[in-house]
């Protein structure tokens, strides 16, 4: 490793496989246990907690001393230190996952999660790794997907602005450092997580990963009112998924005092809305092939369902409290690009913003096969009682007129701009009356489903806006 190699890993920041250790320690123990009793990993030595190279030289000695607390463990870690040229303050110690899980130190068991190692008691290290399979389905290498045709940059350019980061390796080694790809014969192959988050058609290769999304007329899965399958990366994905809520939940504009500007306020908060998102999607089962995400909507509700229920070694009872993950390279993929604040802390943030918005707290549906989380709607009539004024102060027939004779607008512009759904309903509530009345105009009256309809506020429109004509 070079120079320019290892600033571009520290520039990365701590996560599932890389740590940082100013010194050679008595934690550094506990560091090498839970790389090993996890999924393997780095720790780079002589580097402080803000990724800050100290000034001391590395020689042999503390070469030795970190041989000596791999050798302590028990059983004994596999390490190998890498020195880096021209850089005698930093050593490379890479950690391989262990082959004879659980692994130990002097103060007890430790496992990898996200970017901590958190110690566990001996029956939870027992529990989780008693009968299970020397399997994790996010690390798995998915040789199908070949890198050089199926591999999507853009994908990497939008993981790096999310997490506010430049990119500084090349696209290769940039994805083997965030733990995603490995090179076979000289070839780089993504593993499952890689394939997931960074390729352009993910479901042709893991099918399972489709998110399927329904809008339900009623509270019965009877009359579907609005469908559609997300089969894109896992950051598109979620785009698509909040363009499908947005269409069929209540959006509201809080308008500040004195202020142009305005706010979104959806029914359901949309951070409570995205923590359930992304829970679902790092913790899903995906070695069950028969099944998808589920996001449906309802008059009264919206459920999120993800197969696979609680992972290993987490109990009803721990739900909130404290976190264990089935998809460990995924998590930490959400953690590197802030999808994820701080893990473990989903669920308790999703009960904050409820309370906050005046809403019941989220209801939890589980079993060993599925984990569904409930958020109950406020009332059909679509409207949020703290911008009520907003609706009230002035007809929306009266603004959508007004907002049509600027220029033609599209139906998803106007219920944008009145802060209501894009819909059927609201179409023939709000915009039909108004056309039946010669007020408001189509730009292609033969052809009202077309796709490039637009509306424009008629010249009587302008007149009954002018006169306030009844």
């Amino acid at each position: 490793m070079n120079k320019l190699e290892l600033h571009a890993l520290i520039s990365q920041g701590e996560g599932f496989h890389i740590e940082f250790k100013e010194s050679v320690n008595s934690s550094l123990a506990k560091e090498f246990v839970a790389f090993a009793n996890a999924k393997g990993g780095i720790v780079l030595v002589g580097v402080d907690d803000d990724g800050n190279i100290k000034n001391k030289a590395l020689d042999n000695t503390t070469r030795s001393s970190i041989q000596d607390v791999a050798r302590d463990c028990d059983p004994a870690i596999d390490i190998l230190i890498e020195a880096i040229e021209d850089e005698s303050n930093v050593l490379v110690v890479r950690v391989k996952e262990g082959l004879n899980k659980p692994y130990r130190c002097t103060n007890g068991f430790y496992m990898r999660e996200g970017a901590s190692s958190n110690k566990r008691t001996t029956h939870e290290i027992y529990e989780m790794f008693k009968d299970a399979e020397r399997f994790s389905f996010d690390d798995a290498l998915c040789v199908k997907a070949d890198f050089q045709e199926w591999f999507e940059p853009k994908t990497l350019k939008r993981f790096f602005a999310e997490a506010k980061k430049e990119q500084i390796l090349s696209d290769e080694d940039t994805l083997h450092n965030l733990g995603v790809l490995e090179f076979i014969d000289g070839k780089p192959v993504l593993n499952n997580a890689g394939v997931l988050f960074f390729t352009k058609e993910p479901q042709r290769f893991i099918r399972q990963s489709l998110i399927q999304c329904v809008r339900y007329k009623g509270v019965i899965k009877l009359d579907i009112e609005d469908q559609k399958d997300m089969d894109s990366d896992v950051i598109t994905n979620i785009d698509e998924i909040f363009a499908f809520l947005r269409r069929s939940l209540d959006v509201a504009f809080k308008f500040e005092s004195g202020k142009l500007t305005r706010t979104e306020v959806w029914e359901i908060p949309h951070s409570a809305l995205k923590e359930a998102i992304i829970n679902a999607i790092a913790h899903r089962d995906y070695i069950n092939k028969g099944t998808h995400i589920q996001v449906e909507v309802f008059d009264d509700r919206v459920s999120i369902t993800n197969f696979g229920g609680l992972a290993k070694g987490l109990s009803r009872d721990e739900l909130g409290k404290r976190s264990a993950h089935r998809n460990p390279n995924i998590v930490d993929l959400f953690h590197r690009s802030n999808f994820i604040e701080k893990l473990g802390t989903g669920l308790l943030r999703i009960d904050s913003e409820l309370e906050k918005a005046g809403l019941p707290k989220a209801e939890f549906e589980i079993n060993d096969h599925w984990f569904s989380i409930v958020f109950k709607r406020q009332s059909k009539s679509g409207i949020i009682e703290e911008n009520r004024s907003f609706y009230d102060s002035e007809n929306l027939g009266e603004k959508i007129l007004k907002y049509c004779s600027e220029k033609p607008r599209s139906r998803a512009e106007i219920f944008q701009f009145i802060g209501i759904a894009n819909n059927t309903a609201n179409t023939s509530r709000q915009i039909i009356p108004l056309i039946n009345g010669g007020l408001l105009q189509m730009t292609e009256p033969d052809k009202p489903r077309s796709r490039n309809q637009m509306y424009f506020t008629t010249e009587i429109g302008k007149n009954k806006l002018m006169y306030n004509i009844n």
